[in-house]
């Protein structure tokens, strides 16, 4: 993973203490070296800062009022061609043999894996030895830490949820422009978040709920730092 995505995906729990001393080390580091992640770390603290405090004011709204909000931005966006994407695994593997340092070695790795083949089935046949069972050896991908996942998954709906919120309790005022920089910003960090996740196994309403999120996210991080209360609706 490059290193300043990583450093953006932890950036939030760097802000709030989520992080083991290690990872907290590492992130401290990186910022004092990268002025691009720096100034990205100051804008999400100053969102967080600016974000109201733990008040559950989701839970004073009906279950009715989120379906709708939820219906009306799904009718107005277009619907979403699915992409065909290929395995990270296999494309790391495609940019490692593509280079020359790296081709004479498979070379000679399937050498010797050939001619040990030929050697054993030559010992076989002057032999006359029985056939052994032999263990299919099957790489076992990493497991994926399901738990890790989910809790991953639940601090980005609560993170989305939170945005989502304190927009819907912005005061408008006719004729003035809606501030939208903090909320920008915050979408951008967002976004980077729900394209790791989708890489990872999700049951089916999660990953519909993710994309849904996704495409609110997407509209906020383009739209204008200071928007028109029609453009802004």
């Amino acid at each position: 993973m490059n290193e300043h995505r990583r450093i953006q995906l932890q950036m939030y729990d760097y802000l709030t203490a989520g992080l083991t001393p290690e990872e907290d080390a590492s992130v401290r580091t990186h910022l004092e070296q990268c002025v691009s992640c720096r100034e990205s770390c100051d804008e999400l603290r100053t969102l967080l800062t600016a974000l109201p405090g733990p008040v559950d004011y989701a839970g004073r709204l009906p279950s009715a009022f989120w379906t709708e909000i939820l219906n009306d931005v799904m009718s107005g966006l277009p619907e979403r061609t699915a992409e065909k994407k290929l395995p990270h695994w296999f494309r790391d593997w495609v940019e490692f043999v593509s280079l020359p340092r790296h081709q004479w070695v498979i070379g000679i790795a399937v050498t010797l894996l050939l001619l040990g083949a030929l050697t054993g089935t030559w010992l076989a046949m002057h032999h006359d030895m029985q056939p052994q069972q032999t263990a299919a050896v099957t790489a076992m991908p990493d497991k994926v830490q399901v738990p890790a996942v989910n809790a991953r998954l639940k601090q980005y709906l609560r993170k989305s949820k939170a945005l989502l919120v304190g927009i819907n309790n912005m005061p408008l005022a006719e004729g003035k422009p809606v501030d939208l920089s903090l909320e920008r910003t915050m979408s951008r960090s967002l976004l980077h978040e729900a394209r790791y996740l989708e890489e990872q196994p999700l049951d089916d309403r999660s990953a519909a709920l993710l994309r849904d999120l996704e495409k609110i996210q997407i509209a906020l991080a383009n739209s204008k730092e200071r928007e028109e209360i029609p453009g802004f609706q």
